[in-house]
């Protein structure tokens, strides 16, 4: 019989903390989902879109420079495959 009350009370008190931890979880996933659907802060927002601005900017420049480079060195062997001029 003892065996019987305490097996008994082991599950009950299994399901119990089961139920809290799910619990738990559940509010975290709440939480979570507020903050996602919560509107950014226009200062994040102009901070975001400055940021793009400039990492666009920043790719630019660097498609620029290897443009350029690749003109230098194009025109660079050109010069060298011209006969030489005497005069």
């Amino acid at each position: 019989m003892k065996k019987l009350f305490l097996a008994i009370l082991f599950f009950i008190g299994a399901t119990v903390a089961q139920a809290q931890e799910e619990r738990q979880v559940d509010r975290q996933d709440d939480h979570q989902d507020q903050i996602q659907q919560e509107p950014q802060v226009p200062t994040q927002i102009s901070m975001e879109r400055s940021a793009r601005v400039e990492a666009k900017r920043l790719h630019d420049e660097k498609v620029a420079e290897k443009r350029a480079k690749r003109l230098a060195k194009k025109e660079a062997r050109a010069k060298s495959k011209q006969p030489a001029v005497k005069d």
